[in-house]
């Protein structure tokens, strides 16, 4: 069998006066397709505003 595998970037959109946290949370727990594999489930940041927060500057905790 051959398998195709793609990567797919998503952007969700969330009223200014929800938290880092709150974002976190909610996209961590999106049901994706049957298709996607759970385990290749990558963060990339979050733009707040004008701003981009980076993975690698989330708050303390939440990175896993």
């Amino acid at each position: 069998m051959q398998q195709a595998v793609i990567r797919i970037e998503l952007e969700y959109n969330f009223p200014d006066d929800v938290s880092v946290e709150e974002i976190i949370n909610v996209v961590e727990n999106v049901e994706l397709p049957n298709e996607y594999s759970e385990d290749s489930f990558e963060w990339k940041g979050i733009h707040i505003g004008d701003e981009y927060l980076p993975y690698y500057k989330f708050p303390e905790g939440i990175r896993k």
